[in-house]
């Protein structure tokens, strides 16, 4: 029994020991890495790969797949540092694979950006966007996204205006530098507020806004002082130095440059060759050519070591110019042609792909060497002859495309400016029936409650009188009464409580009764069920109909009228005819104010009218309102206050 237990305890120990020891590895693997990377910053380069192989070899003995994935992304940003672009792909491969097998999204939108970054320094633009815009969709799906998230948001935006810009897509270089920069004010991060200017200032610059330019590179600066980061604060110099050279102010930009050499020590390696391109660049402006061409041999002997394929287009282009402006043409020649290998390969890679085609059989023998030059002249020949084709199409295209687009842009603002008078008119129209409807209510409530008041009083004290003459009396009475009645039937005109309260039809209709008089027989119609039409809408038809029976009365010496509604579903339809004297109807168009308010208000309702008149033939509205638009009129409504 004791034996067993002893066994027992003896096997808890040896696992317990395991386990200790193989935390005790794993954590090893962090350490390694960390020690890496502090030994690349002290530019101790030998030392941080050796660290970071031991690192990844224990994290693979141990099948530790969080310290490989660390392993991989650090490694392959050291390799990408030491311009070993395919080595540091392999590393970016396995970090998105490590990544994808443990379900890590975060880590293989790293990985992701990583693989772009080497597509990029290669000169493999597509591919790098590709890669590039897979990691912005992994961050884009995150619903919630951390501080950290929008982090590396942030940087992927800034990746992607640099890819952008290295395609000469100026304008979408630009807004993805913007986006970037507005998550790092969101963040309220200041060395990613610096790193995102960087960006959007050269995108500024390469477009000719040195000004904007001019004003975030100080901004740079002032950001990379308050950090004590000396990387950015060379950067901007930097740029700066190259923004003055662009304005023609050579010796401050000198100066500046030189600002940006004694920063050298402090930064990391890999910033000398911008600076001695600068340099360079700013003789080549002052056409000091001598000094010009010496610093380019400098740039150019760091650039190849140190630069990407993209960035090394503007040097080669920059040292043609100098060589030329020297006389040495030969020089002058192979810096043109690398510069056009390089620009091609990153704009037009089928044409890239079919000169090295070419220069392969050119190596196979004299005589095929001297064909294959002949068919490559004839190849270059061809292709700047379509090249020249497709810019003279192209701009005619753009030319035409620009015309259509100013036509149509002048169309669409005639258009907006005739709609917004049309609203304009229109709100004013509801201001003024709005003004004449509290008028209306107004006045009718001072007739019934104030006149009529008071001329009811007066029957009663003349009907109460004693002694008095009782036919007299009789026939005041009856004068007052019928006083009495008009200033109600008035009142009822100006105030149509019924059409809010029985409906628009019985408003019509007791409107029409009370006009009918021994020298006007006027008749209303109702056929079919009328639509269901806002209050507004129904206030507005109602003052119209009034409008057009109150000319009839006034104007037309008519015997006979009629007033038809209607219904066929949606639409309403309203006809007010009379057998008067009528009148020149092209005439009015010019002179009838009543025609004009008529129209007016009808087009308010978006509907549609006609009038129809001839001398001696009485006159003839037509109006038809679709009640869906019209229950639509107005969004304040005309304001009515009636009396009882």
């Amino acid at each position: 029994m004791k034996q067993l237990s002893f066994l027992c305890f003896l096997i808890f120990v040896l696992a317990s020991t395991k386990g200790q020891v193989a935390q005790q590895d794993t954590a090893r693997v962090f350490q390694l890495i960390e020690a890496a990377n502090e030994k690349q910053q002290q530019g101790l380069a030998d030392a941080a790969e050796r660290d970071f192989r031991k690192a990844g070899e224990l994290a693979k003995r141990l099948n530790f797949d969080r310290g490989l994935l660390m392993f991989a992304g650090y490694y392959c940003v050291f390799l990408y540092h030491q311009i070993r672009y395919e080595e540091a792909m392999t590393m970016a491969e396995l970090q998105l694979e490590v990544s994808e097998r443990i379900g890590d999204k975060q880590r293989i939108g790293y990985a992701y950006n990583n693989i772009s970054l080497q597509h990029q320094a290669q000169g493999k633009l597509q591919q790098a966007a590709e890669s590039l815009m897979k990691a912005l969709e992994i961050s884009s799906e995150i619903e919630s996204p951390t501080p950290r998230d929008l982090s590396d948001r942030r940087k992927y935006y800034n990746n992607l205006s640099s890819l952008l810009l290295d395609m000469n897509d100026l304008k979408k270089g630009k807004e993805y530098a913007v986006k970037a920069l507005e998550i790092a004010e969101q963040l309220q991060d200041t060395l990613a507020i610096g790193w995102s200017l960087i960006n959007l200032l050269v995108a500024e610059a390469m477009a000719g806004e040195l000004a904007d330019a001019e004003k975030h590179g100080m901004q740079l600066l002032a950001v990379g002082q308050s950090q004590g980061d000396a990387e950015m604060e060379l950067k901007a110099y930097n740029n700066l130095g190259d923004i003055y050279r662009m304005q023609k102010r050579y010796p401050l930009a000198l100066e500046t440059f030189k600002k940006a050499q004694r920063l050298l020590a402090k930064a990391p390696p890999g910033n000398e060759v911008y600076i001695l391109m600068g340099i360079s660049s700013v003789y080549n402006g002052m056409k000091q050519y001598g000094q010009a061409n010496t610093y380019f041999d400098r740039a150019r002997m760091l650039a190849e070591r140190e630069l990407a394929k993209p960035q090394l287009i503007e040097l080669y282009l920059s040292g043609a110019e100098i060589k030329e402006a020297m006389g040495n043409y030969k020089e002058a020649l192979a810096l043109r042609k690398q510069y056009e290998q390089i620009n091609d390969s990153l704009r037009n890679q089928e044409t890239h792909n079919a000169i090295q085609e070419l220069e392969v059989k050119y190596q196979t023998s004299e005589k095929e060497k001297a064909l294959a030059e002949r068919d490559l002249q004839i190849s270059k020949q061809r292709g700047e002859l379509e090249r020249k084709n497709k810019w003279v199409i192209l701009s005619v295209s753009l030319v035409a495309i620009s015309v259509l687009l100013w036509v149509f842009n002048r169309l669409i603002s005639r258009q907006k400016r005739k709609t917004e008078a049309t609203e304009q008119a229109n709100r004013l129209l509801e201001a003024q029936l709005r003004g004449e409807e509290k008028e209306r209510a107004r006045t009718a409530r001072e007739l019934h409650d104030g006149v009529a008041s008071i001329l009811s009083a007066a029957k009663l004290h003349i009907n109460a009188r004693p002694g008095g003459d009782t036919k007299t009396d009789l026939l005041v009475g009856q004068l007052i009464e019928t006083a009495v009645q008009e200033i109600r039937n008035l009142s009822h005109n100006l105030a149509p409580e019924r059409v809010l309260n029985d409906g628009f039809e019985q408003a019509v209709q007791e409107f029409c009764r009370r006009v009918n008089h021994p020298g006007l027989q006027l008749e209303c119609y109702v056929v079919g069920v009328l639509p269901k039409l806002d209050k507004d809408a129904e206030l507005l038809l109602y003052r119209i109909i009034q409008e057009a029976v109150t000319n009839i009365v006034k104007h037309a010496e008519a015997t006979e009228g009629i007033v038809q509604l209607v219904g066929d579903g949606p639409r309403l339809s309203i006809t007010i005819e009379d057998n008067g004297r009528g009148f020149e109807h092209d005439a009015s168009k010019s002179t009838g104010l009543g025609l004009k308010n008529l129209a007016s208000r009808i087009q308010l309702l978006k509907g549609s009218h006609e009038v129809r008149s001839a001398p001696g033939k009485g006159t003839s509205i037509y109006i038809e309102i679709d009640a869906a638009t019209a229950m639509q009129l107005t969004d304040t409504g005309l304001e009515t206050h009636f009396s009882g």
